[in-house]
Order: structure tokens, then sequence, then C-alpha cells
């Protein structure tokens, strides 16, 4: 005798998510991201600034290097257009593309000779609400963190 096979259970028709639980997902995804939001902008403007930092080093030494390659004096400014630094006035080295962060420079002009002397100043960077100063000596190489202060 034949016997009939079993036939596959019916599917349910209540599998799945309701209208109820999607919203309450969104809900809290949307709260999650509100929170983490303001956070990421602050992580981006210290990225920025450390780069910037960096980048006014190494414009220093640049300058530094290139008395000492070429003989004569090489002057460092700050272009007054834009968060740049000007080497020798050959070279333009960019701090913040964003133009948030802004350069102050104390003279105007830091000159640089071949037997390494510098005529100093100080170097400040910042954002308005934060700044770094850096001091760059008459003597020695490298450059100096003063503290923080308004820019």
């Amino acid at each position: 005798m034949l016997r009939a096979s079993a036939l596959p259970p019916a599917k349910r028709a209540d599998s799945g998510f309701t209208l109820l639980e999607m919203l309450v997902v969104l809900a809290i995804t949307g709260l999650i991201t509100g929170l983490l939001y303001p956070q990421i902008g602050t992580a981006t403007l210290a990225i920025r600034q450390r780069l910037a930092r960096e980048q006014v080093a190494a414009g220093v030494e640049a300058a530094r290097a290139m008395a000492l390659r070429s003989g004569g004096p090489v002057a460092l400014s700050a272009d007054r257009d834009a968060p740049a630094l000007l080497v020798g006035g050959t070279r333009r080295i960019t701090l913040d593309a964003t133009g948030q962060i802004r350069l102050t420079m104390r003279p105007q002009t830091i000159m640089f000779y071949p037997d390494g002397s510098t005529t100093g100043g100080q170097l400040v960077l910042g954002t308005g609400r934060d700044a770094a100063a850096f001091d760059v000596p008459r003597a020695g190489a490298g450059l100096r963190a003063v503290g923080a202060g308004g820019a």
C-alpha cells in the first residue's frame, strides 16, 4: 500500500519584522548617530591641527636646511591670504586647505642664516578656540612649543 508523504509545513505569514520593530531599530540608530556625529567633527579638527603642527615644523626645518645649502639667508613668512608658510619665496607649504586653522607669526618674517642662527620669532597656530605657540630660537635647531594661547 502506498503511503502518502508528509506535506511540507506551510510558511508562517508572520515570519519577519513588524513595522513597530523596524521603527524602534531606526530610532535607536538615529539616536546613536546623533550622539556620535559631533565627536567625528572634533576628531577631524584635531587631526587637521596635528597635521598643521607637523607642517609648521617641516617648514622651519626646510628654511634652515635651505639656508645651510644655499650659503645665504632664507626668509620664512606666513601667507596673508591662506594658512600657509612661504619658505625662501619659492616654496609654499599649505597648512590647512579648509581655512579653519589660522597662522600668525611674530615678527612677520623669520630669517635663517647659513651659520644655523635665526632672527628668532614665534608662530601661533590655532582655530580661535585653542591655539599652539611655537618659538623659533635664535640659535640651535628645532622648534619649541611654548603652550596655548589665543590666536
